[in-house]
């Protein structure tokens, strides 16, 4: 089974379920802070570094990658980071991981991250053109496009990116404008991942009975 988990910001764990497989609820932990999910995966995370936020539910009717949102103001100063170790737990260190989010809050807010492999940026939403919604409540995928006001479903599209180091930063409100940059979702999965082969497996078998 590959590695595969997603953090759901949000104010409270069970104001909506989330998926059963790889959805984790992130309640603005400090790191380290070991999250588990329903596959029983573990992988320690959290905020190393925090300004003050607002932790908010939005809906409990939208989909769980959507439902709540956490609000860090836009200072460089005082920037925050969350942090995923890809080296504990069960993640498989370092690799090429799909990742997908949803960045954006009920307002027009305009959104500064950096997705980082360590200190490596490998996803630049800071100081790039468009990213003050173009509309209130539209919400950023990781291509960078706005996707517009989602209500029960998460669509945002994906990006498959390698990870060099097993430190995985995503460095949260990167400039001065006075607006709040919201996570919403955040998921890693080991690209190309899964169980073993069957046929090396039963080609192992077959050499055993001495064939």
């Amino acid at each position: 089974m590959a590695f595969d988990m997603g953090f759901n910001f949000r104010n409270t764990s069970g104001f909506v379920t989330d998926n059963s497989h790889y959805g984790v609820p992130m309640l603005g932990e400090a790191y380290p802070h070991t999250y588990t999910n329903g596959d029983g995966q573990s992988v320690n995370g959290g905020m190393t570094v925090q300004n003050s936020a607002s932790i908010e539910n939005i809906n409990n009717t939208y989909d769980p990658r959507i439902a709540g949102v956490q609000l860090y103001a836009n200072i460089i100063a005082s920037a925050t980071t969350f942090r995923v170790d890809l080296s504990s737990g069960s993640a498989p260190g370092a690799g090429t991981y799909t990742i997908d989010f949803a960045f954006g809050y009920t307002s027009t807010q305009r959104q500064a991250f950096k997705v980082c492999d360590n200190a490596t940026v490998l996803i630049d939403a800071w100081q790039s053109t468009g990213l003050t919604p173009p509309n209130s409540g539209d919400v950023l995928d990781a291509t960078l496009a706005w996707i517009a006001v989602p209500t029960t479903s998460w669509t945002g599209a994906t990006v498959q990116k390698t990870f060099a180091t097993t430190t995985c930063n995503i460095n949260i409100g990167l400039d001065n404008s006075g607006n709040y940059t919201a996570p919403r979702h955040f998921r890693l999965t080991l690209a190309g991942g899964g169980g073993q082969s069957v046929v090396p497996v039963l080609m192992a078998q077959y050499r055993q009975r001495g064939a």
